[in-house]
């Protein structure tokens, strides 16, 4: 993950890098962000239109094949740079004050905080002259994240210099080369040259003449034209800053680290938290599983039986977060890198349209169950064993007759028969006796040899569930079957067993569509955050359930009621990017976080707390008729 120099660069968290000389890192990686707008083909939802999407998502082969032309077949209307308070439909959550609104005021004074000073408080280092600690009980796991991202995003402290190295420093010390260093470098060179060349003349004038006095004049006029270079110290550049690396060298757990801590602030207050997608979700569209295609989480709620709490039960999902691995989403001109560096802005979006889709699709399944019984496409569970014959006694490495057993040697084999012969004996004398109505009828010698037999062989010890009375060996056709343990047998007949695939449902998700909306209406709001580089924005996709029942089937339930929106387009909004490292916006971005999870929200909370809400409005507002003018409250 990390290249040239930066291991020497690596410091302890607990030790502060901004003062440190120390091996210059690469240069910071340029910011990139998708911007890419699909075009519609605004096909209605039918099945011909589905065979035709099908056929061009099976033809794409390598994330960089996606073209405009597979995209349209979604029907994406995509809105950009919207703002957070449109995100929400409802007036009522569009400003503070909010839910909860106290403890966003708390969150937001942290967040206040200078990135230096949460910095040094995070690794345990005193303030700098003239500050005061802060307090962080919200964001500390945020702080954390942010300077561990800091090392490698930020660019606002870098300097790089050049010093001077002695000769046996700068042989034992590898450096790079500065332009003025380079123009040094060749300028050496080219006088080398030149003493070369008048000393090759020197040496051709000195064989062509014989005189002593010839030659000390000439050579005396050749001192007299020759320069004396200087020396010039060598140079090695160095580095003081907070980076150790450049953004592509960042780990993506890094990423994801920072916007799981900054949305902990949040959701803990709505008694919801964050949820791991199962390995096993897949978009499916039809009968194709689209590869690529995931979350890094959700946001779920906890359900109100402590039962299920306890169990580890969330209830939704309310929204997801997708973080990018890659930096970069455009060819740079005048770059020989290969497509395999970046997927391109085409697919990003194609990644970004799947997961809110497979969102979308997790909220639809409320009050389903996933059917045990094969679907018509699993064939291979609709037919007794791969080739259609039945099963027959022999075809199980189980199945083996004790006298065949493969495992056994000719003396092994001599022990067990009188091993069995002499389990036989005993086996008749018992019957003997338990049959026997009078035992005068017995003869001596019978019970003589019952007596020795049973004082000279100590019995065994009865074990729970043994039954005496049955004989543990099984037979077929009369011949006695090979000994199998119950655990090992099962292992033999399980692939006899002809089953469909497992569910890709979670089971730990209870599914719901909390916030949706209008049930009645059919259309449902998906909200995911989206991070790239150190920003993250908020996207929202609003989708029909015809548009979802046509993914599955390639048909529609109902007729949609008449409104302004049409049920075969995805309606997409997205805000602009929120720099994490900038203070105002990472305040912004919070609060614009609080507003969705408020209205989602709107019908889980206590009614006190919406009662709450319309009383601080109703005082703002009164505050602002009071000072004769609009003065919104601070975010």
């Amino acid at each position: 993950m990390f290249g040239g120099n930066i291991w020497g660069a690596i410091a302890p968290a607990s030790e502060a890098l901004l003062d440190k000389e120390r091996a210059p890192p690469p240069k910071p990686t340029p910011l990139e962000f998708p911007c890419y707008v699909p075009p519609r083909s605004d096909d209605p939802l039918d099945s011909h239109h589905l065979e035709s999407l099908c056929k061009d998502l099976a033809s794409v082969r390598r994330p960089w094949d996606v073209k405009d032309s597979q995209l349209a077949q979604f029907n994406i209307q995509l809105e950009q740079d919207v703002s957070l308070a449109d995100m929400v439909p409802d007036e009522r959550f569009k400003s503070r004050p909010l839910l909860y609104d106290s403890d966003l005021t708390s969150m937001l004074k942290e967040l206040d905080v200078e990135n230096e000073d949460a910095y040094r408080e995070v690794i345990r280092l005193p303030p700098l002259p003239g500050r005061q600690k802060p307090r962080l009980a919200y964001s500390r796991a945020f702080f954390t994240s942010l300077e561990d991202m800091c090392r490698y995003w930020d660019d606002s402290k870098d300097d790089y210099y050049e010093v001077e190295v002695d000769g046996q420093e700068g042989s034992n010390t590898e450096f790079s080369p500065t332009p003025s260093t380079t123009k040094e470098t060749e300028k050496r060179n080219a006088e080398k040259k030149e003493t070369k060349a008048l000393s090759g003349e020197t040496k051709q004038t000195t064989e062509g003449t014989n005189s002593d006095g010839e030659q000390a004049e000439h050579n005396t006029s050749l001192n007299a034209d020759r320069v004396e270079i200087p020396h010039r110290s060598k140079t090695k550049q160095v580095y003081r800053g907070l980076r150790i690396g450049s953004g592509q060298q960042m780990s993506p757990g890094t990423r994801v680290a920072a916007v799981r801590n900054l949305l902990k602030m949040a959701i803990h207050k709505f008694n919801c938290r964050d949820h791991d997608f199962h390995p096993r979700e897949k978009f499916r569209i039809r009968n194709i599983n689209l590869p690529s295609t995931f979350l890094h989480f959700c946001v779920a709620k906890m359900p109100a039986e402590s039962r299920l709490a306890r169990a580890r039960f969330v209830e939704g999902p309310l929204m997801g977060v997708h973080s990018r691995m890659e930096v970069r989403f455009r060819p740079r001109d005048g770059s020989n890198d290969s497509p395999n560096d970046f997927v391109g802005e085409k697919y990003d979006l194609f990644r970004e349209v799947s997961g809110l889709l497979m969102l979308a699709k997790q909220r639809a399944r409320e009050g389903q169950t996933p059917s045990k019984e094969p679907h018509q496409d699993h064939w291979w569970a609709l037919r007794h064993r791969w080739g259609g014959g039945p099963t027959r006694w022999g075809q199980l490495a189980c199945e083996v007759f004790e006298d065949d057993d493969p495992s056994w040697s000719p003396e092994e084999r001599q022990l067990q028969l009188d091993k069995r012969t002499q389990e036989e004996e005993e086996r008749k004398r018992t019957d003997v006796l338990a049959t026997a109505t009078d035992l005068n009828n017995l003869k001596p010698e019978d019970l003589l040899s019952l007596e020795t037999s049973s004082g000279n062989v100590r019995p065994k010890k009865k074990k729970k569930g043994d039954d005496d009375s049955k004989d543990k060996a099984e037979y077929k056709d009369g011949r006695r079957l090979m000994f199998t343990a119950p655990i090992r047998r099962k292992w033999y007949q399980e692939w006899t067993k002809v089953r469909p695939n497992s569910s890709t449902w979670d089971e730990k998700l209870i599914y719901r569509r909390i916030g949706v909306p209008d049930p009645e209406q059919g259309w449902d709001d998906v909200y995911m955050l989206s991070a790239a580089n150190h920003h993250v924005c908020l996207v929202k996709l609003s989708v029909h359930e015809n548009y979802l029942q046509w993914l599955e089937t390639g048909n529609t339930k109902h007729q949609a009621l008449k409104s302004g929106r049409q049920d075969h387009i995805l309606y997409m909004t997205r805000s602009r990017w929120f720099n994490l490292l900038d203070v105002d916006q990472r305040k912004e971005l919070l609060t614009g976080i609080w507003c969705v999870l408020s209205w989602l929200n709107r019908d889980e909370v206590p009614k006190v707390e919406l009662e709450k809400m319309e009383n601080l409005k109703q005082e703002q507002e009164q505050q602002e008729s009071d000072n004769g003018g609009d003065h919104p409250m601070e975010t």
